[in-house]
């Protein structure tokens, strides 16, 4: 039974902890206060079992390390799928394909910003958009009916103003 508590306990632990990293790093003071104050109590409860009875049971520890790894990868699991914050989406295309994609996304309500540049095979047309991080899936499956894009991904801390989507931002 105790070998139960320790790892759900522990796995329940670094999985709030990881979320919480994250949303510290986004600057959400609030909900990442509030998930510190559930970690460390999580965290005194295991480590106090762990601990008490570890010389005489080093299984303990082994169940402590292996709840530990698993709730790292379970606490990016849940990050992904709340999908928190913000992304840019920036987008190289040939100057013609670049029309139709702009047109498409604009279409489904993406503030989309365009400048024209230059690569290895000539002219091109930089697109740059801002998502929410839900949203990234549904962009790039539009996006994917398109042939021979560059596309990359980065997320934002913080954005003070301009528009995502439909929604005007100003902080």
């Amino acid at each position: 039974m105790i070998y139960v508590l320790i790892f759900f306990a522990k796995l329940l632990e670094v999985s709030i902890t990881t979320v919480r990293v994250v949303l510290t790093n986004r600057g959400n003071k609030l909900a990442s206060g509030s998930l510190a104050a559930v970690e460390i109590a999580l965290w005194l409860v295991v480590a106090g079992n762990v601990l008490m009875g570890i010389t005489d049971d080093p299984l303990r520890a082994v169940v402590y390390g292996l709840a530990y790894a698993i709730g790292i990868y379970l606490g990016i699991e849940i990050e992904d799928r709340l999908a928190f914050g913000l992304s840019q989406i920036e987008v190289i295309a040939e100057p013609d394909e670049a029309v139709s994609i702009v047109s498409r996304l604009r279409g489904h309500g993406y503030g989309v910003t365009t400048f024209d540049c230059e690569g290895i095979g000539g002219k091109k047309v930089s697109i740059a958009l801002k998502v929410q991080r839900k949203d990234i899936p549904l962009t790039i499956k539009l996006l994917r009916e398109h042939e021979h894009l560059f596309v990359t991904i980065t997320d934002i801390r913080k954005l003070s103003m301009g528009t995502i989507g439909r929604r005007i931002i100003q902080k």
